[in-house]
């Protein structure tokens, strides 16, 4: 008999813990289907955008630019990317598990399985706590991963970028707010 169970993959990033509470950034991209063409093309636009594997923070205006105009002419029929924002709190592992507990519950179709890749946890007791904030709060997961390198994940580099994105926003920069605001309305970009 064929496992029925919906298959969704999860990919994490955070940021903030830099900002010591005042504004703390989850994103996190659920793919359901199509995950190797999903990954393909993302690579191929941060190729093209010249963005490569660097992370958010490390790219030119010029370059963070045109991947984030190639994004937003994409298909994400079979993925969205959902973000939440937190201030004034340094509850950074218990907010991330809850901000994918989130994002997850938004696509799922009973039953399900989600697979979650999440980066930033250096330690390993920081993913334990993450995985028991998972099942706390009812998330059944086929498995939990750190990565180690976000480098090695075209999927963990994207949430970074929309991390950095996020967090440009905030901070009123103009073109970052009407991006966000164009995924927005597009349906790519989802708040929680």
């Amino acid at each position: 008999m064929a496992d029925e169970r919906q298959k969704l993959y999860a990919y994490v990033d955070e940021s903030g813990q830099d900002t010591y509470g005042r504004l703390f950034v989850v994103s996190v991209l659920i793919v359901e289907a199509e995950r190797e063409a999903l990954e393909k093309r993302l690579e191929d636009i941060e190729a093209d955008s010249g963005k490569g594997i660097m992370k958010w923070q490390k790219s030119w205006p010029e370059v963070r630019h045109t991947y984030i105009e190639a994004l937003a002419e994409m298909s994400w029929q079979h993925a969205t990317i959902f973000y939440d924002t937190f201030s004034d709190t340094k509850k950074y592992i218990e907010l991330t598990a809850y901000a994918t507990a989130k994002a997850i519950l938004k696509r799922a179709r009973d039953p399900y399985r989600a697979t979650v890749f999440v980066d930033g946890f250096r330690h390993r007791t920081e993913l334990q706590e993450f995985v028991r904030g998972l099942r706390d709060l009812h998330i059944r997961t086929r498995k939990v991963r750190g990565v180690r390198r976000e480098e090695s994940s075209a999927f963990i580099r994207l949430v970074d970028a929309l991390c950095g994105l996020i967090r440009d926003a905030d901070e009123g920069e103009p073109w970052s707010v009407a991006v966000v605001k164009k995924l927005k309305e597009k349906g790519i970009l989802v708040e929680l």
